[in-house]
């Protein structure tokens, strides 16, 4: 029985890490420098020369109702 419980536990928790995960969705660019280099995309590229973000690519997160 305590096998059982034990079963469910760690099932549950790997259930919750990997919606956790799932729901965290990166952006290129944010990949990219999580790798260490720069986002190929040509948009990207064009935004970091103007000094902003691709909006396409990067869309505005959305802020959480207090």
């Amino acid at each position: 029985m305590k096998s059982i419980k034990s079963f469910v536990a760690i099932a549950c928790a790997l259930a919750f890490i990997g919606s956790v995960t799932i729901a965290r969705a990166e952006s290129c660019c944010e990949k990219a420098k999580a790798a260490g280099k720069e986002c190929a995309h040509a948009c990207c590229k064009e935004a970091a020369k103007a000094g902003k973000t691709c909006e396409k690519c990067n869309a505005p997160k959305k802020e959480e109702k207090k």
